[in-house]
């Protein structure tokens, strides 16, 4: 048994995110990607708790839903969870990281806000920043449910991770200390992949898990994580400690804002290997760039990158080692791309709208269902997209401080 799962999310309450996000909206998108668990995101919001007692019906199996899509049969699964950001000391420099955090039931949930509370102030975002190590956050979780699992968030971003050039740490031991062993997973982040991930040493041990970090409900699953086993909380618990994950569905990693390094006010984008040659200012106006995923992945990694892609378009471990996972353009960029539109215009919606209705939800369309069917729908170019981004056939441009790359499936000098 399988069941895909986005468990980094965030609701209405947390800052820069879409005022629509709502229980309903989360399902409904869950439905039109093909995600069966949700985080519900944000339990440490006050409100959003308990707008989350209100609305949510608690199963049998430690995971929540709502009550009218349960009996309507259409019920997307909850798991109560939340991201923290912890600002502070150690070592004798500031260090700021984010942190997953997932909870059993709301009994935990209610001690582990009651122990938070005096360490920030969590009715002011969603993600509330807190005067806590990570190393105290694990065990303030384990201390209100010894269930409760805490997963590093997007470990390689600059700015507010485990590993980042702009706040991090250089090992998970050293960022939580004897709480380390208690950290079963971190999760990639969208300026890296697993492949990158499997070249660090200390994460051999560790679970590679990807989820979207969507700030809007329509982004729910562009990554995601394929889990085996049963699908309830002990079982992702088990799961994530276990190892027990049959592939990840990720962007291309160039995609994501952090990729290269470079410096966004000059316009400068560059690979590390030219940043270890010629220095860490900007050439055009010499202030510090900002140091990219790889570039901190290339200083950390204690092995060399290996990866095996198939025709599929699904990447594995030449040691037979890790689970695979796939990289994907999503089907509005592919339906835009094909079209020659914009991704939210009028024509591009409508035929989303019309292949997740008659074909399948996004996820099988872009990984399983057969090219005439979409074809029949969309028409042969739109199919030709999903065929390319199914092979993992893309031209990227490499996103950098803060500015998101650009990927292409039919790039200029290509038919």
């Amino acid at each position: 048994m399988t069941y895909t799962a986005d468990l980094h999310l965030h609701s209405s309450y947390a800052m820069a995110t879409s005022p629509s996000i709502t229980l309903e909206s989360m399902a409904h998108w869950a439905a039109i990607k093909g995600v069966d668990l949700l985080t519900t995101a944000d339990f440490t919001h006050p409100v959003w708790l308990a707008e989350l007692k209100a609305k949510l019906e608690p199963l049998d199996d430690g995971l929540f839903a709502l009550p009218a899509q349960r009996a309507a049969g259409t019920a997307r699964r909850f798991v109560l969870g939340t991201e923290v950001s912890c600002v502070y000391p150690q070592g004798g420099r500031s260090h700021r990281l984010h942190l997953l955090v997932l909870a059993p039931d709301f009994g935990a949930v209610d001690r582990l806000c009651a122990a938070l509370g005096p360490h920030g102030k969590l009715a002011s975002d969603g993600r509330p920043t807190l005067r806590l190590s990570a190393r105290e956050v694990v065990e303030l979780a384990l201390g209100a449910d010894r269930r409760c699992e805490v997963i590093p968030a997007h470990v390689w971003t600059p700015w507010y991770s485990v590993y980042g050039s702009r706040g991090g740490f250089d090992s998970l031991a050293e960022c939580f200390g004897d709480m380390a062993p208690h950290i079963h997973a971190i999760e990639t982040g969208l300026s890296s992949d697993p492949a990158m991930n499997w070249r660090v040493l200390e994460l051999d041990g560790v679970s590679i898990v990807s989820f979207s970090d969507a700030h809007s409900a329509s982004r729910i699953g562009r990554e995601l994580t394929v889990f085996e086993g049963e699908p309830s909380y002990d079982g992702l618990r088990a799961a994530l400690a276990e190892g027990a994950i049959a592939h990840t569905v990720e962007l291309h990693p160039e995609e994501g804002k952090y990729h290269y390094d470079g410096h966004r006010r000059c316009g400068v984008c560059q690979h590390p290997a030219t940043t270890l040659e010629s220095g860490e200012r900007c050439p055009v106006c010499g202030r510090k760039m900002t140091l990219g995923v790889l570039h901190r992945m290339e200083a950390l990694s204690g092995r060399p990158a290996a990866v095996e892609c198939g025709a599929d378009g699904m990447c594995s471990d030449p040691a037979g080692v890790r689970p695979p996972f796939r990289r994907l353009v999503g089907l509005e960029a592919v339906i835009a791309e094909a079209m020659g539109r914009g991704r939210g215009t009028k024509g591009v919606q409508q035929v989303y709208s019309r292949l997740v209705a008659s074909v399948g939800n996004e996820l099988h369309v872009l990984t399983a269902a057969p090219f005439d069917a979409v074809a029949s729908v969309a028409g042969e170019r739109v199919a030709e997209g999903v065929a390319r981004s199914r092979a993992g056939d893309a031209v990227v441009s490499p996103g950098y401080d803060g500015v998101y790359g650009t990927v292409r499936l039919w790039a200029p000098d290509r038919a």
